[in-house]
């Protein structure tokens, strides 16, 4: 899914301070040892085609700068934790996607991406789901917002799965790991 900036209604505690379980995952804080992990979640190329500041290959140096991005003030992320280990990463952020929207501005970025070696066992929607009933339940944010790339057709069953809905918006994006534009399609869920 794609990331983009908007400025949040009110903005969550930090993730330092917030973890989140589910049936089969915890939604954690990212750790600084987190980084070998995070190389092997974003390992594979076709997966990294797919996310928007995923480079390919990911090197150290790259892990550690994403590392240190995702925790950076405005960014809010979570391991995707299954029996400790980290499978992937939830996201609630304020970041960008596409020209300014003006009218489409929607709400709150929510993204998952999880490794191709735990893809296909309904961990993304049971992240989105944990990480949307905790918003709701707290107000947080009415509406959420979530974009993919029109070619990633796993995303999109995702997110209908999830309950968003189209809005009708396609912007161009660019993604690390490819070359060129390539258009994203909007949508969003109300809580």
């Amino acid at each position: 899914m794609i990331t983009r900036t908007i400025e949040p209604q009110t903005r969550p505690q930090k993730p330092e301070q917030i973890s989140i379980e589910t049936t089969r995952l915890s939604l954690t804080p990212l750790r600084s040892s987190d980084t070998d992990n995070l190389m092997a979640v974003f390992a594979d190329r076709n997966s990294a085609r797919m996310t928007h500041a995923i480079p390919h290959p990911l090197s150290r140096d790259g892990a550690e700068k994403l590392l240190a991005d995702m925790s950076a003030a405005k960014l809010i992320h979570w391991a995707v934790r299954s029996d400790e280990a980290l499978i992937g990463i939830v996201s609630l952020t304020g970041s960008a996607c596409g020209a300014p929207a003006g009218i489409h501005t929607f709400g709150p970025n929510i993204s998952v991406f999880i490794a191709p070696s735990h893809q296909g066992n309904g961990y993304a929607l049971e992240a989105v789901d944990g990480l949307l009933r905790w918003v709701k339940k707290r107000k947080v944010y009415k509406v959420i917002h979530a974009a993919h790339f029109a070619d990633n057709d796993p995303s999109a069953r995702l997110l209908i799965t999830a309950d968003f809905l189209y809005t009708g918006r396609k912007t161009m994006e660019t993604s690390l790991a490819r070359d060129g534009e390539h258009q994203a399609l909007h949508m969003i869920r109300i809580l």
